[in-house]
């Protein structure tokens, strides 16, 4: 049985639990010391799945409603017209006027443009000063390698391209984030900016967690590139390591919740033991460098939201 077949084994089981739990949120107080509990409820910010009916609702805040006027968002429009679906899904989802919401308890000491856009290749390299590039080919990418056809009881497509999307947004802003606060990063910046997104997707409740973590290993795990030779001399991990990585910082995170990824084999014990430890390094790490830029309050309003956009529009 592959990783992903226990995966989709072990959330089958969970399935029927999993919206009967109350949803947990860890929050920060003024000196840094988490509580968790569960999430005051608050606005649900995601359309209904096709062929529900729709729910009235109110239209969501602007970010500038939050105290947030620093991060500007732009839907490109790509030369190739291939694109344009992709542009097309991403501006009815509205995954960048959530994202600066998201982004709204963050004191940024200047503009940051967020921007999708066609750039002749899967990714366009964060310049400091500069804007935050989602490229329309990558999400092609994650889209092409979505399975069409899931067997009965599998992952449904979607989860994995909203949690590689995800990913790889809150990595590339996590890069501009080492920027724009000058902080000081140990080692290879891509692996840092793949923890903090990883960390930062553990913190809005376990429905969430195990959607966005899952749906980003699964793409890793999914991955057709081939490691040889110099390969291993560029400046991020394996999707191999990648893989294991986001499973040790959700189980990290949640033991109780990801002890499947354990139980089904997905994590190696001897790699499980140590990731409460490495999450907490992740945690205090977090509440040292990026806290004081945060505002508490506003924190504590988007962590008490549904943020993401789970269901996948037509």
């Amino acid at each position: 049985m592959t990783c992903i077949a226990r995966l989709a084994l072990a959330l089958a089981l969970l399935a029927s639990a999993l919206p009967a739990a109350p949803v947990m949120a860890e929050t920060f107080g003024p000196t840094g010391t988490p509580g968790t509990g569960p999430a005051p409820s608050g606005p649900v910010f995601r359309p209904t799945s096709p062929g529900t009916p729709a729910a009235p609702a109110a239209a969501p805040p602007a970010a500038a409603d939050w105290g947030n006027s620093q991060v500007d968002i732009a839907y490109r429009e790509p030369k190739d017209p291939q694109f344009s679906p992709i542009r097309e899904r991403l501006m009815k989802r509205q995954v960048l006027e959530q994202l600066r919401l998201f982004l709204s308890p963050l004191k940024l000491p200047r503009k940051l443009l967020v921007q999708t856009d066609q750039c002749g290749a899967d990714r366009q390299p964060y310049e400091s000063g500069g804007a935050v590039t989602i490229c329309y080919e990558y999400v092609a990418r994650i889209e092409r390698m979505a399975p069409r056809n899931q067997e009965p009881g599998g992952l449904p497509p979607e989860l994995m391209v909203v949690g590689a999307f995800v990913q790889t947004v809150l990595h590339e802003v996590s890069v501009a984030i080492f920027d724009i606060f000058e902080l000081p990063v140990w080692g290879r910046e891509e692996d840092a900016a793949d923890k903090l997104a990883g960390f930062i997707m553990v913190q809005f409740g376990k429905e969430v967690a195990l959607k966005v973590m899952i749906g980003a290993a699964w793409f890793f795990d999914a991955s057709d590139r081939t490691w040889t030779g110099n390969d291993f001399a560029a400046v991020q991990s394996t999707e191999a390591q990648r893989f294991y990585n986001y499973l040790c910082i959700a189980f990290g995170s949640d033991p109780a919740t990801f002890k499947f990824l354990v139980d089904q084999n997905l994590l190696p014990v001897r790699r499980a033991q140590r990731c409460t430890a490495e999450y907490y390094k992740l945690r205090f790490a977090f509440i040292r460098t990026i806290l004081p830029h945060v505002d508490q309050q506003l924190l504590k309003r988007v962590q008490s939201a549904n943020w993401l956009m789970l269901d996948n529009p037509k």
